[in-house]
């Protein structure tokens, strides 16, 4: 934990079923933007009946176990995840979920969603990083200040500490049209509820990426 998440895992369904959500605050979108710290997602199920509940579909089992073993007791909402390997193999959308007034509230499609972290152009391995109170946010615009910056977060706990770091493009050179920062907010629940809300947020005509961090504030530049 803490790597790169690699093979030699044991194959399981590539679902897995999470309980102990806040039904008055789950949102397939919030989950998408949680969970695919771990993986590529295919679809999210809030269960109709159970609103507490929800089944992800990752697209490999890989994914699915990723995301199991990482997340599961992740402080979220006042609660604590609790997360298993569903028996099921695929998430399908019943009719509840797709018509009507609630169904953007349950079911989410992402099977091309262009927010992936690790789909291309960002084809980076996918890491296993445990929550921590530190978030990691790139894609920021240049001209952002480090004001607007707290001023996307602090909704969330007033932001601890914030620095931004250096970009590299490629070859190494430092690029100046975009920015990253450490953001670091008092909880791991403060940063877990900033994660899902401010995930692929525009700010300035960027969509930021939001994850966990693993990095050390004080020695980073």
């Amino acid at each position: 934990r803490g790597g790169a998440y690699g093979m030699g895992m044991p194959q399981h369904s590539p679902v897995i079923l999470v309980n102990n959500l806040d039904p008055e605050r789950v949102t397939p979108e919030a989950l998408f933007n949680l969970f695919s710290t771990c993986g590529i997602i295919a679809r999210i199920k809030i269960l109709f009946n159970k609103r507490d509940s929800a089944l992800i579909q990752f697209e490999t089992p890989e994914y699915a176990e990723n995301a199991r073993m990482t997340l599961t007791g992740c402080p979220l909402w006042d609660r604590s995840l609790l997360i298993s390997t569903s028996k099921h193999l695929t998430v399908q959308a019943s009719r509840s979920d797709v018509e009507g007034d609630e169904a953007s509230k349950l079911f989410g499609e992402y099977t091309s969603s262009p927010l992936h972290r690790y789909r291309p152009p960002n084809n980076r391995p996918v890491p296993s990083i445990e929550p921590s109170s530190l978030l990691h946010v790139s894609n920021i615009p240049a001209h952002v200040t480090e004001e607007d910056l707290r001023a996307v977060f602090e909704d969330h706990g007033q932001v601890s500490r914030l620095k931004f770091i250096s970009t590299r493009d490629q070859q190494g050179a430092s690029t100046s049209d975009r920015k990253m920062a450490l953001v670091e907010l008092p909880t791991v629940q403060d940063a877990a509820e900033a994660l899902c809300a401010q995930h692929a947020r525009v700010v300035d005509g960027l969509r930021i990426r939001v994850s966990f961090s693993t990095s050390n504030l004080d020695s980073a530049r």
